[in-house]
């Protein structure tokens, strides 16, 4: 096997970047913070049924309806959103008639007597963070 010498260049170490100096004013494509917005998220959907407390315990809970899954990209629009919730819940077209449809989600960790409305974008957002989504 053959030996090579290799220069060194003393003064390199000054004009190498180190970690804490790398400039994050230009992430690379798969570190952007609208990645997200692609994703698929899955919505339990649960109607036509009623919240009432159980005998044994006295918990709330959702009995007598039906449950779906509703799977939809992350970045979705409320209006969008309300239009497949319709279609899926309601027997609709899936292209209106979204003034019927009102949806509430449960708070992680919480019980079903402290459900939050969605009326608009910004409660959908809120929502999508709730869940880390």
């Amino acid at each position: 096997m053959e030996k090579f010498s290799y220069n060194t260049y003393p003064d390199s170490t000054d004009s190498s970047p180190r970690s804490r100096e790398i400039d994050f004013d230009n992430p690379p494509p798969w570190d952007d913070q609208n990645h997200h917005q692609s994703y698929k998220v899955k919505f339990m959907c649960s109607y036509n049924g009623k919240i009432q407390p159980r005998p044994r315990d006295n918990q709330l809970t959702y009995v007598n309806g039906e449950t779906k899954i509703l799977s939809v990209d992350r970045g979705i629009r409320f209006h969008v959103l309300a239009s497949k919730l319709s279609a899926v819940c309601c027997g609709g077209d899936g292209l209106g008639g979204v003034g019927d449809v009102l949806f509430k989600y449960q708070l992680p960790g919480e019980d079903l007597d402290a459900l939050i409305s969605v009326t608009n974008e910004d409660d959908l957002e809120h929502m999508m963070h709730e869940y880390r989504i």
